[in-house]
């Protein structure tokens, strides 16, 4: 079963410790063949919310990934939705193929302008289930909360074919990463990009938002064709009733694997989300 996800102009009360929502998961686990056991110390509750199992569960090791729910009545549903994204994140890793498309057109007349913007999203999610019954995680220690959004850490039985030491900087007082200002093209080997979502009705929305728009992001840095048009015509009957018109599209599309979130920044005032990825190009 494929999960097909499209639309149009897709752009794009207490947070503790902080604000900041902080993927590291680009660990001692990502090497290849067999991942090594979960550092469990590399992100510290005092600066950032962590990604990583609380210290001392009984891991043997993996990628860490993270699922986001809207917070329901039912805790054990709140859950469930969340361990259900987290699994959407995993089929991402095996594979996603996506497509980002923007349209301008421009007229003489004061109002002869259109943007259009169409997104695609391919990801196989047949195995779904198998992912959730492979997570290792606790539900009370590792998970946290951004207002009305449930978040959870799990770890999965998989490695990325090459070791990502990659470790971005902070700065302010609301932590912001360096490559929110300066998005990396390339990661130690792997394509990289920046998805950006603006504030949504619920954190959770925006998460899956910045997600998403990482994904075309490295789509939009891989591969893109360009192609513009320009007319000039007269109007009937009008001897000065020349127009002109100008086209201008750019269209995306690529298939890669291994699409890994490493960082993820919320922005404290405007509630805007930044996530930073990985991916290696088939």
């Amino acid at each position: 079963m494929l999960f097909l996800l499209t639309g149009k102009n897709i752009m794009l009360k207490k947070i503790y410790p902080l604000f900041l929502l902080t993927l590291f998961i680009f660990t001692n686990c990502a090497g290849a063949p067999e991942p090594n056991p979960a550092d469990l110390s590399l992100v510290s509750y005092q600066s950032f919310f962590t990604s990583m199992p609380v210290e001392g569960s009984p891991l043997k090791g993996g990628l860490v990934f993270i699922g986001a729910a809207v917070k329901r009545s039912n805790p054990k549903e709140t859950v469930q939705f969340a361990l259900e994204d987290a699994a959407r994140q995993v089929a991402k890793f095996y594979s996603v193929s996506g497509e980002y498309g923007v349209e301008n057109n421009f007229g003489s007349g004061a109002f002869d302008y259109t943007h259009n913007t169409y997104t695609n999203i391919v990801y196989d999610t047949e195995g779904s289930g198998k992912h959730i019954e492979a997570f290792q995680f606790d539900a009370d220690k590792d998970s946290f909360e951004i207002d009305n959004t449930f978040f959870i850490r799990v770890v999965y039985p998989a490695s990325l074919p090459l070791p990502v030491k990659y470790r971005p900087t902070y700065s302010g007082a609301d932590k912001k990463p360096d490559w929110v200002d300066n998005p990396p093209l390339e990661i130690e080997g792997y394509e990289s990009g920046v998805g950006y979502s603006g504030r949504y009705s619920s954190i959770a929305g925006a998460y899956t938002n910045s997600v998403n728009n990482a994904v075309f992001a490295i789509i939009r840095n891989i591969n893109a064709v360009s192609k513009s048009s320009d007319l000039l015509y007269q109007e009937t009957g009008s001897l000065f009733g020349y127009k002109t018109s100008s086209e201008n599209i750019v269209y995306s599309f690529g298939t890669f694997k291994n699409f890994y979130i490493l960082d993820s920044w919320i922005d404290p005032k405007e509630k805007t989300v930044w996530t930073l990825a990985i991916a290696s190009v088939l």
